[in-house]
């Protein structure tokens, strides 16, 4: 029979892993991104689009927001320690709640309109996912395979709206734009 004194103790460890515990996931936990201010940390877009927003958290408990998915995955994800990673996050496109990204379900859909045109849908339950792609078209994918993904970008139908923001209910192709350019 265990004494008072060993079931105390083995209580008191167990509520101190606990609580450490829940300290250590709450720094990673989302953190608030002020619509139509915040800017994407790499296009530095203002982030306008709830369907679409991501964010990273570090272990320094520094955080990242993107205004698309492909911002975070294709430019930002790949020149980063995942060690130094504390959690990343995407908006599920039907509710637009946050959900991990390593638990997502995403589905490429060139037909969608992005914020930069890369046109990859979070959601939260595969079976969303797949109702999405059996009304619209598309592929499917987890996290892994995000990973792997080519990211080519399709059109851009956006103009400036005067602010410096963009409308993404117009017709101009930025590809063609910036091929001008050069």
């Amino acid at each position: 029979m265990k004494s008072y004194k060993q079931v105390a103790g083995l209580l008191s460890i167990a509520g101190l892993s606990l609580a450490l515990g829940a300290c250590s996931s709450a720094s990673a936990e989302p953190f608030e991104i002020k619509w139509g201010e915040t800017e994407c940390e790499v296009c530095k877009m203002k982030i306008m689009d709830k369907q679409f927003a991501a964010e990273a958290i570090m272990e320094n408990e520094k955080g990242y927001a993107f205004d698309d998915i492909g911002c975070l995955m294709r430019d930002w994800y790949p020149e980063q320690k995942e060690e130094d990673i504390a959690a990343m996050y995407v908006k599920d496109f039907n509710t637009k709640e946050w959900v991990e990204l390593d638990e997502a379900m995403f589905v490429y859909d060139k037909e969608s309109k992005t914020p930069m045109a890369y046109n990859i849908l979070s959601f939260a339950k595969e079976a969303d996912a797949e109702a999405y792609i059996e009304e619209n078209g598309g592929d499917m994918m987890d996290f892994e395979q995000l990973k792997d993904h080519s990211w080519e970008r399709g059109e851009m139908h956006m103009k400036m709206d005067g602010e410096g923001s963009m409308d993404q209910d117009s017709e101009m192709d930025m590809d063609t734009e910036e091929e001008e350019g050069q």
